[in-house]
């Protein structure tokens, strides 16, 4: 579909970024050609499928273009992946943030733009309505990340407008907010067609409308610290209060709203980006280290490890005997640095509860990439459709491993059930909104665990590492001890740790949970400097937009608080 709908797809894209970016003049001369689709011409169905999928490389990035979607952006900063470093401001360059830009402005926004005239002649509403839910997500992202963007302008190149503002992050919120309303109403109109192919849901309409519903909820339990008007806690606490007695979010694993990749390697490569990272060619890219940070989390925060901890990762080796100072230079060091706790995991992930193998790097280190290939961690079956691990600890190198685990049929997670249940947690905490945090909580674990479970049981039963009932419940009641037994801090702790845990492929969520919560509060520090820097209250502007539009000044550091991070200087790092 993807292949049918590509000259329209690249005569659009193309003329978008023109007429974003803006130039000195500009002078078309264009004659329609019989041998290619117009607009008008093209097939409803066809912008929303190119639409879900070009969200789908928002978030997770793209095959062959270093995999940078958000969410890898997202994990790194917030040690679920290693990222480069040694300082925050060295951490991503500004062309590094190119290619989502031009998936939001150039594809993404031109296609919803101009599908909708052309579906609401047509009476397609929710066509209209899952469009609306993209670009809701979409903005809302691009704040989260950017702070001030363009929006009430962009894609705006035929009013002659090719150097669109800024606009503030709370007024594209609003906007995003009055979206998703108006998705909803849309979806409940009477229409003449759904999709024919509705990529995430089917065309099941209350479906799309618990998805907008749980957008909201992230929406105001985003904004619950902001000073704009219409935002701030009063305004989060009522809405999510409604929201809740609604009923209609995404509280079951069949409402998740989540993108199936596939299988093929062939142009187009319709796996998981990040299958295709860690699983083609010479082995695992060097853009994806597990951090050792969260590898431990998983293996040794409690008693016993975290039943999930199988299905995130695999270990392609048993120990680590073989280390040495070429494949590893901190085995060598004898001593820690001055500014690392001696709690913390510094060279290796220790094997406390019977997990060894868990080879990763720590935060910020940006050394070369030494011949390691056989001994790093990678993805497992969740969520990139990886091998499961059952010790096998094999060398999943090569391009024989284009076969492993499910051949790269993951999934990009947008909003899991087991996400409303820890917001809705971190909600009732922190606002007193409707309901018991401690339930929230155990509903999202137990959420997470089965989706998990669940997803990659083809490739774990049999295999005598799937969890029991008896381990999933004593691991669970270790967590609600702790919560039960620690202060208002250590509960929120508990949630943000839990929530990251369940996030796992969105970094979406947890960058933004961390800087609106400044938990887990026990993060580990850099690498090789003591002073990383201010932490990314935000990111640099695209070097092609920065360099293009006139509107746009490249910001002095990634350091710039979006609107609703209205937490004290230093609050993070």
């Amino acid at each position: 579909m993807k292949k049918t709908f590509k000259k329209v797809g690249l005569l659009l894209s193309n003329i978008a970024m023109i007429l974003l970016l803006g130039c000195d003049t500009t002078e078309l001369s264009v004659v329609p050609s019989p041998n290619a689709l117009n607009p008008e011409q093209a097939s409803v169905d066809f912008f929303l499928n190119q639409i879900q999928q070009q969200v789908a490389e928002i978030h997770s990035g793209e095959e062959d273009r270093n995999e940078n979607g958000l969410s890898q952006f997202g994990m790194q900063p917030v040690r679920m992946l290693n990222g480069g470093g040694p300082t925050y401001r060295e951490l991503n360059d500004p062309d590094d943030f190119d290619r989502v830009w031009d998936n939001v402005y150039a594809r993404a926004l031109i296609d919803i733009r101009t599908m909708n005239p052309i579906a609401e002649e047509a009476g397609q509403y929710t066509h209209i309505a899952i469009g609306q839910i993209m670009e809701a997500y979409m903005m809302m992202s691009m704040v989260d990340f950017f702070g001030d963007v363009p929006y009430s302008e962009a894609v705006s190149g035929g009013e002659g407008i090719l150097n669109p503002i800024v606009d503030s992050g709370a007024s594209i919120y609003a906007a995003a907010d009055q979206l998703l309303l108006d998705a909803i109403s849309n979806l409940n109109r009477e229409e003449i067609a759904l999709p024919t192919n509705d990529l995430y849901y089917g065309g099941d309409e209350s479906k799309w409308i618990k998805a907008a519903n749980t957008m909201r909820l992230k929406l105001y339990l985003q904004t619950r610290l902001a000073n704009e008007e219409g935002f701030g806690a009063s305004a989060s606490t009522s809405t999510i209060n409604s929201l809740i007695s609604g009923g209609q979010l995404i509280l079951e694993s069949e409402d998740d709203l989540q993108f199936q990749w596939a299988t093929s390697n062939a142009a187009p490569d319709s796996r998981h980006p990040y299958f295709a990272a860690n699983f083609d060619g010479q082995g695992p890219s060097s853009d994806f280290y597990m951090c050792n940070y969260f590898m431990n989390l998983l293996a040794n925060q409690y008693n016993e490890a975290d039943p999930r901890i199988r299905y995130y990762f695999y270990r392609q080796v048993g120990d680590f005997s073989d280390a040495d100072v070429v494949t590893k230079e901190c085995v060598t060091e004898i001593s820690r640095p001055s500014w690392w706790g001696g709690d913390l995991p510094y060279c290796l992930v220790p094997n406390i509860n019977g997990i060894d193998g868990l080879w990763g790097r720590n935060h910020l280190d940006n050394d070369g990439i030494p011949p390691d290939e056989q001994f790093r961690t990678v993805f497992g079956v969740y969520p990139v459709g990886g091998p499961f691990d059952d010790n096998s600890f094999r060398n999943v190198s090569g391009s024989a491993a284009v076969t492993e685990g499910l051949a790269g049929a993951g999934i990009s997670p947008f909003l899991m059930s087991s996400y409303t249940y820890f917001m809705l947690a971190e909600s009732s905490l922190t606002l007193g909104t409707t309901g018991d945090a401690r339930t929230y909580l155990e509903n999202g674990i137990r959420a997470s665990i089965n989706k998990v479970m669940s997803f990659g049981s083809s490739l774990a039963d049999g295999s005598g590492y799937v969890p029991t009932t008896e381990a999933i419940d004593s691991h669970i009641d270790n967590i609600l001890s702790a919560y039960d037994a620690g202060s208002d801090t250590d509960k929120l702790r508990i949630i943000v740790e839990q929530y990251f845990i369940a996030l796992w492929g969105n970094g979406i969520e947890a960058y933004n949970t961390y800087r609106r919560t400044g938990q887990p509060d026990n993060l580990t520090p850099g690498f090789f400097l003591e002073d990383t820097g201010t932490f990314l209250r935000s990111n640099w502007y695209s070097q092609t937009a920065s360099d293009n539009n006139t509107n746009i000044t490249q910001k002095a550091a990634p350091d710039t608080p979006v609107f609703w991070d209205t937490n004290s200087s230093g609050f993070v790092d």
